[in-house]
């Protein structure tokens, strides 16, 4: 059965090296490495991703999760330090 997502995660060679090597080594946020980690996981580029809920269970995120970081990942056009890390504040704090 094919994944249903609106917006495929395409992933080059040298982004799923980096994504890989940031969830195995090194000290990164909690957030940033579960953001990877999705994105690994909807990677189509190495063949047909799993159903978004099997992906859901198997990383314990929620599917609200999975299509919020596909959404992040085709707003920012592919860039995935951009997806996996915090979003800049549009005005500073009051």
């Amino acid at each position: 059965m094919a994944s249903q997502l609106k917006r495929p995660v395409t992933l080059s060679a040298r982004d799923r090296e980096e994504l890989l090597r940031l969830t195995t080594t090194g000290v990164h946020s909690a957030s940033s490495i579960r953001r990877a980690r999705v994105l690994l996981a909807l990677d189509t580029s190495v063949g047909e991703p799993d159903p978004k809920e099997v992906i859901a269970d198997r990383l314990e995120v929620s599917g609200e999760m999975l299509r919020l970081v596909a959404r992040r990942f085709a707003e920012t056009g592919g860039d995935v330090l951009a997806t996996i890390g915090r979003k800049k504040r549009d005005l500073p704090p009051v």
